[in-house]
C-alpha cells in the first residue's frame, strides 16, 4: 500500500495515463500498483464516483501546471473558445490543447476527467474520485434531477442563489469527507467560502449529508433495477 513508499528518499512517480496503468502490460514503475490498489479500494466505498468510473475518460497531463489538481469537462468544445480574451478562457484553451495532444482519441463531444496533478499519489487518487462524482452528476439524469431540486430548495430556504450555484462543489467536497475523511476538503469548506461549513452552520451540514444519502438511495435503486 501507499504507506510503503518513502517519499523522502524515493523519486517521485512519473505521470502515467490511468488507462495505460490499468492494462495488462507491465508498468514502468511498479509503485504505481500501490496507487491503483488504493484507487480500487477507495472507489469501492465511494458509490457515486464508482458509478461513473471509466479509465478511458481520464487524461493525465505531463506537467503539473494548474493551481487546480483536476477538473471534469462535460463538453470539450466549450474549452476551445477563442471569442473571449480573458485569463479563464486562456487557461481553458490550454487545457483543451493539452487534452487533444495527449489523447487524440477524444473528440470535441467527448467528456474528460483532466488531471493536472498526477493521479498516482494519495492526493491524486482522491482528486480523481472527486472528479468522477462530477461526471456522475452530469451523466446520470436521476442524480442530475435530484441535485437541481436540492438547489431549488436551497434558494427557498436560504434565499441565496450563489450558494445554490456552488451546491454541486460543496456536495462533492462533503462526499470527500464522508468517504475518505479528506482534510483538504475540510479546510476548503472552512475557508474558501464566506461561510464556515465545517465548524458552523450545522443545520446546513446535516442537510447536505441527507442529500448524499438521497443520492446514494437513487443510485442503489437504479442498480437494483438493472439486475
Amino acid at each position: 500500500m501507499v504507506d510503503n513508499v518513502n517519499t523522502q528518499t524515493e523519486k517521485a512517480l512519473k505521470p502515467i495515463q490511468l488507462y495505460d496503468a490499468s492494462g495488462p502490460q507491465p508498468l514502468a514503475d511498479e509503485r504505481n500498483n500501490q496507487f491503483l490498489q488504493e484507487l480500487f479500494d477507495k472507489r469501492a466505498i465511494d458509490p457515486i464516483a464508482n458509478s461513473a468510473y471509466d479509465v478511458k475518460s481520464v487524461v493525465q497531463s505531463d506537467t503539473d501546471w494548474l493551481d487546480a489538481e483536476g477538473m471534469y469537462a462535460n463538453n470539450l468544445s466549450s474549452l476551445d473558445n477563442n471569442n473571449i480574451d480573458n485569463n479563464d478562457t486562456i487557461i481553458k484553451k490550454q487545457i483543451y490543447d493539452d487534452i487533444i495532444k495527449i489523447s487524440p482519441r477524444l473528440t470535441e463531444e467527448n467528456k474528460a476527467v483532466y488531471m493536472a496533478s498526477p493521479w498516482n499519489t494519495s492526493d491524486g487518487v482522491e482528486t480523481l474520485l472527486h472528479e468522477f462524482r462530477h461526471k456522475a452528476f452530469d451523466e446520470n439524469p436521476l442524480l442530475n434531477e435530484a441535485i437541481k431540486k436540492n438547489q431549488e430548495r436551497i434558494v427557498l430556504e436560504y434565499g441565496d442563489k450563489s450558494l445554490a450555484g456552488e451546491y454541486n462543489e460543496i456536495l462533492t467536497r462533503f462526499m470527500d469527507i464522508k468517504y475518505h475523511d479528506s482534510e483538504s476538503a475540510k479546510e476548503y469548506l472552512r475557508t474558501f467560502y464566506n461561510i464556515n461549513f465545517i465548524d458552523d452552520n450545522q443545520d446546513f451540514q446535516q442537510s447536505i449529508y441527507k442529500d448524499i444519502e438521497q443520492l446514494e438511495d437513487i443510485l442503489r435503486l437504479q442498480q437494483e433495477e438493472k439486475q
